[in-house]
C-alpha cells in the first residue's frame, strides 16, 4: 500500500521545493523543513512511524516534522509526577531489601534491653541475635544496595530512567545535551543530593517553585527531568 504524496505548501524565497530549510527561514505558519511541503504533525508522524518500523518518540515525532536544528522543545516534569516515580522506585526498594526488612523485626524480638541506675537504655549482655537474623540483615542490605546501584545509577544514567521514572513517564537529561548523562555522573548526583537535605530539606522542595522544576542536585549537576514516556520497550 503506498502512501499519498504530502500536501504542497509554500517556497521560501532563495529555495526550491524539495530543498531542506533552516529553522530561522521557515514561514512561522508552516515550520516544515522541507520547502513546498506542509507540516501536517499527524501525517508526518505516521509516515516516519512506518519508515522507522516502530512507534517513534515523542521527540523523535518532533524532529521528524521540523528538523534537526529546530529549538529544542521540551516540558519539564513537575514536582509531584517526580514524587510518584520516586515513590514508586521506593516501593521497589523495599521489594528488593524485604529481607532486610524481616531481619530488622527478628532483631527486635532478640534484642534484650535494661535500664541502669541513671534511667539509660542499654543493651544486655544476655541478647542473643541468631545466625538466622544475622543473615536476613546482611543479604537484605546487599540486595537494597544492588537494586539502588542498578536502579538510580546504572539504568538511570544511561537511559535517563529509573524504573519509577518509566512508570511515570520521566527522563532524567543533561540540559546542554538532552542526553542521559551516564552511570558515572549519575552517581555523583546522588551524592549532590545530600544538598537537598540541608536546611530542612529544602532542596527537595525546590522544583515547586523553580522555572525548570530542578532540585538543588540538579542545578549542580546541569541537569533536569523531563516529560518523555519510555518507548524502548525496556522491561528492567
Amino acid at each position: 500500500m503506498s502512501t499519498p504524496p504530502p500536501e504542497q505548501g509554500p517556497v521560501p524565497p532563495g529555495y526550491r521545493p524539495g530543498d531542506y530549510v533552516p529553522f530561522k527561514d521557515r514561514d512561522p505558519a508552516n515550520p516544515s523543513a522541507i520547502a513546498g511541503q506542509w507540516a501536517d504533525p499527524a501525517l508526518q508522524a505516521q509516515l516516519h512511524g512506518q519508515q522507522a518500523g516502530r512507534a517513534l518518540t515523542p521527540q523523535e515525532q518532533y524532529r521528524a516534522i521540523y528538523g534537526d536544528d529546530a529549538p529544542v522543545r521540551v516540558e519539564f516534569a513537575s514536582w509531584g509526577r517526580r514524587v510518584l516515580g520516586y515513590l514508586v522506585d521506593a516501593f521497589l526498594g523495599a521489594v528488593a531489601g524485604f529481607p532486610l526488612v524481616l531481619g530488622y523485626f527478628a532483631l527486635g524480638d532478640e534484642v534484650v534491653y535494661e535500664t541502669d541506675a541513671f534511667g539509660n537504655r542499654t543493651i544486655s549482655d544476655a541478647s542473643q541475635v541468631s545466625g538466622t537474623t544475622t543473615a536476613l540483615l546482611i543479604i537484605g542490605a546487599l540486595l537494597s544496595l544492588a537494586f539502588h546501584v542498578y536502579n538510580q545509577v546504572i539504568r538511570q544514567g544511561r537511559t535517563g530512567y529509573s524504573l519509577g521514572k518509566t512508570a511515570v513517564g520521566i527522563k532524567l537529561v543533561r540540559i546542554e545535551t538532552s542526553e542521559p548523562m551516564g552511570a558515572g555522573w549519575c552517581f555523583v548526583r546522588s551524592i549532590a543530593h545530600v544538598l537537598d537535605s540541608l536546611v530542612c530539606y529544602l532542596g527537595w522542595l525546590w522544583p515547586i517553585w523553580d522555572r525548570r522544576n530542578q532540585t538543588l542536585a540538579d542545578k549542580v549537576m546541569g541537569t533536569v527531568v523531563i516529560i518523555e514516556p519510555d518507548t524502548s520497550g525496556r522491561q528492567g
